[in-house]
């Protein structure tokens, strides 16, 4: 679906999440709607956070986006726990460590005072990380834009269920839900 610079009311003063199965466009859409926001002239209020692990088999991959000035974006290496982990105790040190990066990158936005939010791949965050301090970005900015997996191609772990028991409290926390 193309979405055209005329829309961005519907998601300004709202945190808006995308959710779904790996590949089903989570990202895409997000950049779609970036898109949408700079061309409505709110570049300059943007910060992105990407959080996505590079690609890695066929799954995962920081947002296709051309760097623009005005924009802040933020990102750090980031493993795909699941599919790099040698085992249940790697896939959490994996997932720790994520935490530790993405939580550097919350002191940078902090500090940036933008007013519109995009987060590519959240769930790399929820893993291990906190929620509460997750809440805290969202509630310094007027506008998010996430997107989350929320599916069921990895098995059953500690970390999946973690991830998805608050991936659903940010549902809860969220005013639209688009689901892919």
């Amino acid at each position: 679906m193309k979405i055209t610079a005329g829309h961005c009311e519907t998601y300004l003063h709202q945190r808006t999440l995308i959710i779904g199965e790996t590949g089903s466009g989570k990202t895409t859409r997000t950049v779609q709607l970036l898109e949408m926001f700079i061309k409505a002239g709110y570049a300059s209020e943007i910060a992105i956070l990407d959080l996505a692990p590079d690609e890695i088999m066929g799954v995962g991959g920081k947002m296709p986006i051309e760097p623009i000035m005005e924009i802040l974006y933020l990102s750090t290496q980031i493993a795909a726990p699941r599919l790099q982990g040698e085992n249940d105790e790697h896939t959490w040190l994996l997932a720790q460590a994520n935490a530790r990066a993405i939580e550097r990158q919350f002191k940078q936005l902090a500090e940036a005072k933008r007013k519109i939010l995009f987060v590519n791949d959240a769930t790399l965050y929820l893993q291990a990380g906190i929620f509460e301090n997750f809440e805290k970005v969202l509630g310094q900015v007027d506008t998010a834009i996430i997107n989350a997996y929320k599916g069921e191609r990895f098995g059953d772990s500690a970390l999946t269920r973690r991830e998805k028991k608050l991936t659903q409290n940010l549902i809860q926390r969220c005013d639209l839900i688009l689901r892919h």
